[in-house]
């Protein structure tokens, strides 16, 4: 009897699984971490280029592959804290923004337009980095509400319930 009593009050007295996104949440950090180095690496790559090193172009334009795998990984991600990790959706539409911007960075790079290219990589950057900063802060943590709508359903689904 005592073996089944102390299982039941090991059960009752571990804590409840926290209701928010946890490994979703990780694993998109990293990858905005690494998307973000991938991101501050393409300046120092132009520079070195216009300092002289020939070779440095090549490094820039290596990466810009590099920034967009990790733009689709980076989707990828933010998808499934969204859905699995009940996450915040903005990260979603961050991350396709970003990366249909990237798309346009690197077509103005190889059309040599660096009136646009110059900027952009920059909103670019700043923006990535922004994305990350704001993964890491408390309030990435937090779950999204449960939306309006299946606590209406549910309302109306019980006897007596509003229609």
């Amino acid at each position: 009897m005592t073996a089944q009593a102390d299982a039941v009050a090991e059960t009752a007295a571990a804590p409840p699984l926290p209701d928010r996104p946890r490994a979703s949440l990780q694993v998109l950090r990293v990858v905005a971490v690494l998307h973000s180095f991938a991101f501050l690496a393409q300046p120092m790559f132009a520079g070195g280029y216009l300092m002289g090193d020939v070779d440095a172009l090549a490094w820039h334009d290596a990466n810009a592959f590099v920034v967009t795998g990790l733009d689709v990984i980076q989707l990828g991600c933010a998808v499934v804290f969204f859905w699995k990790g009940r996450g915040r959706a903005w990260p979603i539409w961050a991350s396709l923004a970003i990366a249909l911007a990237v798309e346009v960075q690197v077509g103005m790079g190889y059309e040599r337009l660096l009136v646009v290219h110059l900027p952009l990589g920059v909103s670019l950057a700043v923006g990535q980095v922004l994305a990350t900063v704001w993964l890491f802060r408390a309030a990435a943590a937090q779950p999204r509400s449960r939306r309006a709508r299946r606590s209406r359903r549910s309302r109306s689904a019980e006897p007596g319930g509003a229609r």
